[in-house]
């Protein structure tokens, strides 16, 4: 009988980020590293994304029509998230002096 409880877990064996649970599925999601600007993107299997973060400025348009800046983050490999680190489609519009600021 081994009585060991300093056994180290299995290699294989990552936390799972119940955040990334929404209506019943799986999904990537952008969070921010503590009070910098740094975010980081975990994949919907809980690993975290190794490749780049772009920071966008689109355009977005209110209920009442009328046009206004917001932030967007665009992976390497095409995934869009928006400012509350929620995954959406392509913007149509990005901001023309729109400045790539890689976050990560």
């Amino acid at each position: 009988m081994n009585t060991n409880i300093n056994t180290p877990a299995p290699v294989n064996t990552r936390t799972v980020i119940e955040s990334n649970h929404m209506d019943g599925k799986w999904i990537d999601r952008l969070y921010q590293i503590g009070i910098t600007d740094a975010v980081e993107l975990i994949n919907k299997d809980s690993t975290r994304y190794r490749g780049k973060i772009y920071r966008r400025r689109i355009t977005v348009q209110n209920t009442e029509g009328q046009n206004f800046f917001a932030t967007a983050y665009e992976s390497t490999d095409g995934r869009w998230f928006d400012n509350c680190g929620m995954p959406i489609k392509k913007p149509n519009s990005i901001a023309a002096d729109s400045e790539i600021e890689q976050t990560s």
